[in-house]
């Protein structure tokens, strides 16, 4: 079956599918406080020069989800190729309104082709690895009604962390009291977030040193592991902090070193919520067996 595949800019995909003729990407934007609109993007220059940026921002800019019109395009695009099905795998829908935009969307091309919308729960390389598995299917011939049914159980069982350096990106962005901020950082907590389907982001666990957050990690890795029977990937996200990223592959790579790794920058929407010397860690599960 000829498939194609929509996701949105926070994805991240391996270097060898990012110009895939199946792929096609639909992006989200970054508003700045007076009025400067820039497009989520993948480019480290770009990155890096957004960073920099709101180290100096009083007001954290504010995000948007691509247009309906956008996803028209796409689709528009993958009819006239001759493509029988799209999956599309989005942003976690409890972030962002782009899941449902896709969905209302992709209702309307019903009677083009076959659509399937997937909430990835999730986002950056979690989306990525999603098409990469759902592609890996297709070639053995797996009917995709079975291949979507794995990208949900790939999603819901998917465990994705945000580890925040710096309480004062929760303040700027109203989620958090100032005095919340300045005991924290006297004491120097550094607070876990977990990705939840329910609530979106909510707390995981208060840590106080950094050597206590890598023994966090390392648990968490035994736990996924050990869990999934090895049939696992981890990705490490980092907001422009790649050594501290780096490093903690390198600790991953001594207990488990036959697991794939993969290591990308936080991109720009995303790090608009997590800020500076954030670091951001999935736990991917592949339980398909043909």
């Amino acid at each position: 079956m000829k498939i194609a595949y929509i996701v949105d800019s926070t994805a991240d995909l391996d270097s060898k599918y990012e110009n895939h003729p199946d792929i096609y990407r639909v992006d989200l934007h970054i508003t700045y406080e007076n009025g400067d609109v820039i497009i989520d993007s993948k480019e480290e220059s770009k990155i890096k020069e957004f960073y920099n940026r709101i180290k100096t921002e009083k007001v954290p800019p504010k995000t948007s989800q691509p247009t309906p019109q956008s996803f028209m395009d796409i689709l528009d695009d993958i009819v006239e190729e001759g493509y029988d099905a799209v999956i599309g795998i989005t942003v976690s829908a409890k972030l962002s309104g782009t899941f449902q935009t896709m969905k209302m969307i992709m209702e309307e091309y019903k009677d083009k082709l076959q659509v399937y919308p997937v909430n990835s729960e999730n986002t950056s390389y979690t989306i990525g690895n999603m098409v990469e598995q759902a592609m890996n299917m297709n070639e053995k011939n797996i009917e995709i009604e079975k291949i979507v049914e794995h990208l949900k159980w790939v999603a819901s069982e998917t465990d994705t962390y945000l580890l925040l350096k710096d309480l004062h990106n929760l303040v700027k962005g109203g989620r958090l009291g100032s005095t919340s901020a300045a005991l924290g950082s006297l004491l120097r907590i550094r607070p876990i977030m977990m990705f939840d389907n329910e609530e979106g982001v909510k707390l995981y666990e208060k840590v106080r040193t950094d050597r206590r957050v890598m023994a966090k990690w390392i648990e968490l890795l035994v736990e996924k592991y050990e869990r999934f029977k090895g049939n696992l990937e981890v990705v490490v996200v980092h907001g422009d902090v790649e050594q501290d990223a780096l490093k903690i592959v390198e600790k991953f790579k001594d207990k488990f070193p036959e697991l794939n790794y993969h290591v990308f920058y936080l991109g720009t929407v995303l790090g608009v919520h997590g800020g500076n010397g954030a670091i951001g860690m999935a736990f991917i599960p592949n339980k398909f067996e043909e």
